[in-house]
């Protein structure tokens, strides 16, 4: 009943219905755009899909308040299911790449697999008790969702509290370079292990951001062992008043993403999808020349 009188648990429910759906096609790529609010508020659906044209078929799954660990055990989830798109897009920060942090109860509903869910309780350290009210999240909505329904309470009494929270946001703690490249390197090469096993691509993205939190090292790392990772407008590029508060871009900065996301998008996937082609011509021409004839 839930998504019913929230609309933000129903689009979080449809976008993952879709996602389950996914398939792949001759007709265009499917690809599969993750995240959390960054890609939520920066990011012009619409406009996306416009932009990238019909050679690539888009389908969103926000979850706010997402971390990596939140989006690897729900991209195993929902390959587990049989979701089985050409391509999936993450979108994170590096600070939320990094982060030992997770998304709570909601996620360990919404996002993990429930065979997955004492190795989840495992990587976020949780001890006995945190480990059993996962577990608990996990099998009862209720129980998982309890806060999101709270807040639901809280935003219809007090409906600017979202604004209130946006402000009360403090500037994360940056990691080093060192340990941004070694984290980030591991969970890079695990996110695309996991796409491969399911024929999927990755390709990671850093959103705009108002100063460089780690991107330059993510990406410079990741070029080193062939990971996608695509920075569709570098740090400190887009003006303060592009962003709604530290970190979320508002409207006009989302006009000014989206279409550098989409020309970074379709150069990556297009092209690789090209090169995949290729290959596989190349392989099925030579497997009929070097296959012996057979004569009477």
């Amino acid at each position: 009943m839930f998504g019913r009188i929230s609309h933000i648990e129903n689009r979080r429910e449809t976008e993952y219905r879709q996602a389950l759906t996914m398939h792949r096609s001759k007709d265009a790529q499917s690809v599969l755009i993750a995240g959390n609010s960054l890609l939520l508020e920066g990011v012009n659906f619409p406009l996306l899909q416009r932009e990238v044209g019909s050679e690539m078929d888009l389908h969103r799954a926000v979850v706010e308040g997402t971390f990596y660990l939140d989006w690897y055990y729900g991209l195993r989830r929902l390959f587990a299911a049989g979701a089985r798109p050409d391509a999936v897009v993450l979108v994170l920060n590096p600070i939320q790449l990094t982060s030992g942090a997770v998304g709570g109860d909601y996620t360990a509903h919404f996002l993990v697999d429930r065979k997955d869910i004492l190795q989840f309780a495992k990587e976020t350290g949780a001890d006995r008790n945190r480990t059993s009210s996962l577990a608990l999240a996990n099998l009862s909505f209720f129980y998982g969702a309890r806060a999101e329904i709270r807040n639901w309470i809280l935003g219809r009494v007090l409906p600017d509290l979202p604004i209130l929270t946006h402000n009360l946001q403090s500037a994360p703690k940056v990691p080093t370079d060192d340990v941004l490249r070694d984290v980030a390197m591991q969970r890079l090469e695990r996110l695309r292990q996991l796409c491969r096993d399911h024929g999927a691509e990755l390709v990671f993205v850093i959103p705009p951001s108002n100063e460089d939190m780690g991107a330059t090292a993510v990406s410079e790392v990741a070029a080193t062992h062939g990971v996608q990772v695509v920075i569709p407008i570098a740090p400190g590029v887009l003006p303060v008043s592009d962003y709604s508060d530290r970190f979320h871009l508002n409207p006009n900065g989302a006009s000014k993403f989206t279409p550098a996301l989409a020309s970074e998008l379709r150069q990556v996937l297009l092209t690789s999808n090209g090169n995949r082609t290729q290959t596989a011509a190349a392989d099925s021409a030579d497997a009929s020349t070097n296959t012996p004839q057979i004569t009477n």
